[in-house]
């Protein structure tokens, strides 16, 4: 009986290993078939921190800046002059998630503890709109096609700003305890979506 289930231990692990041989096979032609890199060499553009991955890459409309989320700010890079600028978030150990050019580009906007908040590209100043929680970062930043608006995912709700006026208008979520990831204007800045619990949803939107 011993050396019957010796046998059949043996075979098992004959099995596993001609498994195992396979599927490094399959990896290593999956390797071989993605690992044509360009020569070309890169331009590089540093970080605050020497460890951090910059989030969410985002070039101007004239394709002159690109712009990340950095640890406590938003970087904007001048590929002209390879100069940078940092516009400080409202906590210092906070990294933007999303960062947006205006249309007109003029303007930077990004998620940051408590709210929204606009930069003024050549001044530096800026303005906060706050979201629902203070202890929230609004998720999804987007402008709207005109530069009028700015929206975002709050707690509950999609969050549409007037950037001249601050006011407000929230369009909610199927649950009352998400926050939408992705907003966006359609093109014609009459509509806005944003995913929710199951479904997407589009609200017209309302004259403020």
């Amino acid at each position: 009986m011993c050396g019957l289930l010796g046998i059949l231990f043996t075979q098992q692990k004959q099995k596993n290993m001609y498994k195992l041989l396979f599927i490094m096979a399959l990896f290593a032609v999956g390797c071989t078939s993605v690992t044509n890199f360009s020569n070309s060499e890169p331009t590089r553009y540093p970080t605050r921190l020497r460890n951090e991955i910059p989030n969410y890459i985002e070039f101007s409309p004239d394709g002159n800046l690109v712009a990340s989320g950095v640890f406590g700010a938003v970087r904007v890079w001048d590929l002209r002059t390879n100069k940078s600028a940092d516009y400080a978030t409202r906590v210092r150990n906070e990294t933007p998630k999303v960062v947006r050019f205006s249309p007109d580009g003029q303007s930077i906007a990004t998620g940051v503890f408590g709210g929204v908040r606009v930069w003024d590209l050549k001044t530096g100043e800026f303005v906060d709109y706050d979201s629902r929680l203070r202890n929230e970062s609004p998720l999804g930043i987007t402008f709207s096609p005109d530069g009028t608006k700015v929206a975002g995912g709050v707690f509950g709700a999609i969050r549409v700003w007037n950037l001249e006026t601050g006011a407000f208008v929230d369009y909610a979520t199927r649950l009352g305890n998400e926050t939408p990831m992705f907003v966006q204007f359609a093109p014609d800045g009459q509509t806005i979506a944003a995913g929710s619990f199951g479904e997407l949803r589009t609200f017209d939107l309302e004259d403020f």
